[in-house]
């Protein structure tokens, strides 16, 4: 009569379910890898898409207006304009992704730029200058918790970059005005004594500016 009780010995030669552990662990891992790459994946594309903003943004500030103020307005208002965009706006109000914090830069009257941040490896070298705009970029879809690996950024404030735009701006009508009647008449007279004369002690008062398209 054979006993209920198994032998021990053959408990252990017993492979049976081992396939279907080695599934459940195998599955578990390639969805923790898919995820993390679609993360990846997704976060890539997204900074492409933000990289679009800025330099619309930019772009929109750099065109030449009547003041550097006005040149401003137009960058908000851009940037305003593509954050309610039908197409953009869900990619970045569903939590997964935030950008905003818009900076502007454009030297002149305000003599801010970017240097702080992009330093000239020689400060006696002149260079082009750091103008343009920079926004603040967060993928929190990156900020999650993987099984068996635990969190993904543990103690830490989330993924956070910069998405920058650099683009000269163009000279506004009030700098060209400005620069014509203030330095380019005097430049002019400064050439040589002759042009003083010629001009009359009264000429820097009657002088009348005129801009063109070469400011």
């Amino acid at each position: 009569m054979k006993s209920g009780i198994e032998n021990p010995a053959a408990m252990l030669k017993n492979s049976k379910g081992f396939l279907s552990t080695d599934f459940l662990f195998s599955i578990v891992i390639a969805s923790c890898l898919c995820a993390v790459f679609f993360s990846f994946s997704f976060t890539l594309s997204m900074v492409e898409v933000g990289q679009y903003i800025a330099f619309s943004v930019s772009r929109a500030y750099s065109a030449a207006h009547k003041t550097q103020d006005d040149q401003e307005k137009a960058a908000k208002a851009k940037f305003t304009s593509l954050q309610k965009n039908k197409v953009l706006a869900p990619l970045f109000s569903n939590g997964w992704f935030e950008i905003g914090n818009l900076d502007i830069r454009g030297g002149g009257d305000g003599d801010k730029d970017f240097s702080d941040r992009y330093p000239k490896e020689d400060s006696q070298v002149r260079g082009v200058p750091q103008t343009g705009i920079r926004l603040d970029f967060e993928a929190r879809i990156l900020d999650i918790k993987v099984p068996l690996l635990g969190p993904t950024d543990p103690g830490q404030q989330g993924f956070k970059a910069f998405l920058t735009g650099l683009m000269i701006r163009e000279p506004t009508a009030k700098e060209c005005r400005d620069q014509i009647k203030n330095q380019r008449y005097k430049a002019i007279l400064d050439l040589d004594s002759r042009f003083s004369k010629i001009a009359g002690p009264g000429s820097q008062r009657d002088y009348v500016p005129m801009e063109d398209n070469g400011c």
